[in-house]
């Protein structure tokens, strides 16, 4: 893709601005999380370790920002750091028995400040924090607890931002995927499907996205949200295969699915159909729609999904490919997971082609009520 920006302007601002001003920033929302960046999913102990960081003068890495027309510093790197201080900055955490991960991007913070925002739609909990001194003896460092010498350290103490400026506002979208790509490359902890939601920005990974998050048949089959976005790869990985997969007839009883283009990989798939998304038409995506919310109206088994995706996927594949729109009923559902022929190759590896194809046509038999062919 860089071939593609040969001869626009890109330009990198380095400031360091001290602790509190970051901070007040993020409360008065000068900076604010774009909606391609991932859930906020630290822990309470990933948080402490940063304030050690902060308290004890260690360096923090540099947020990276890019602005937006509205005059805010949309963070295209840094989320998690900038997040974690701003929570020991107002004392407060997430209530993790309520709060599994968070999609800070969708808070309503319309005219108020953020901090007003977080307490008034998400459980918050205390933050209370305390370090080890010289002689091995607990100490408290809550931000509201600290001694006036040490707060108006720490208050000054360097974060440096790196505000990146693009000349051509037509190519903004196409560079700043290709930054938060370069950014996330290396070292990371985000996951496959978090990096494509940082990189394929387009109308259809925000239906999905909005799907995913809100769909209420969706929801429940789930289970609770994934904060490594297992759920939301699960349903790209749906489309995928609704756009990729055909049946090569052999005779009229003999058939195979084939999926073109792939090689036994998931990840290289995936990536493949994201990138043809960012062309899809309103027409195309909701057709992507429909079909999800049609197939889980057919799905009538009360128990969550999540560690089940393999055989969700083989019912999805017959329901789509071979057209049986009958209910699944928890009959069904557990003559399948019961079901030798498909044990077996659910044993032997879940991306193997010919493993696929023995469990979404166990699927079918038992699913159409007919163990002889497809018609």
């Amino acid at each position: 893709m860089m071939s593609d920006l040969k001869g626009i302007s890109i330009q990198q601002y380095k400031t360091d601005i001290g602790f509190r001003t970051l901070v007040e920033g993020v409360n008065e929302n000068l900076y604010i999380i774009p909606k391609y960046q991932r859930k906020y999913r630290w822990s309470k102990e990933q948080v402490i370790s940063l304030v050690e960081s902060l308290i004890r003068g260690l360096p923090i890495p540099p947020i990276y920002t890019c602005r937006n027309k509205e005059n805010q510093l949309e963070i295209l790197d840094g989320q998690q750091r900038v997040l974690s201080l701003f929570f020991y900055y107002i004392g407060y955490y997430l209530d993790k028995r309520k709060n599994n991960s968070v999609d800070f991007s969708e808070i309503q913070v319309d005219n108020g400040s953020f901090k007003e925002a977080l307490t008034s739609q998400l459980a918050l909990e205390e933050l209370h924090i305390q370090l080890k001194n010289e002689d091995e003896k607990n100490f408290n460092v809550d931000y509201a607890a600290l001694p006036m010498e040490m707060k108006r350290r720490i208050d000054y103490t360097s974060i440096t931002v790196i505000e990146i400026k693009i000349d051509d506002e037509k190519q903004r979208t196409k560079i700043l995927r290709k930054i938060f790509e370069n950014l996330n490359a290396k070292g990371s902890l985000l996951t496959q499907q978090e990096l494509r939601n940082g990189i394929y920005v387009c109308d259809f990974y925000a239906m999905l996205q909005e799907y995913n998050r809100h769909d209420d048949k969706w929801r429940k089959i789930w289970g609770k949200e994934d904060a490594a976005e297992r759920d939301m790869e699960t349903l790209l990985r749906f489309c995928a295969l609704k756009k990729y997969v055909r049946i090569e007839q052999k005779d009229s009883i003999n058939f195979n699915f084939i999926i073109e283009n792939y090689h036994s990989s998931y990840t290289k798939l995936l990536d493949k159909f994201s990138e043809e998304s960012m062309k899809f038409d309103k027409k195309q995506i909701k057709k992507y729609r429909n079909s999800l919310s049609c197939f889980f109206d057919l799905f009538k088994v009360n128990v969550t999904q999540s560690s089940k995706v393999a055989l969700l996927e083989s019912f999805y594949i017959v329901y789509e490919k071979l057209g049986i729109h009958k209910p699944v009923t928890s009959t069904i559902y557990n003559k399948i997971l019961h079901d030798p022929r498909y044990i077996s190759h659910a044993r032997q590896g879940t991306v193997k082609m010919k493993s696929m194809n023995e469990r979404w046509k166990t699927v079918y038999e038992i699913w159409s009520g007919d163990d002889k062919s497809y018609h």
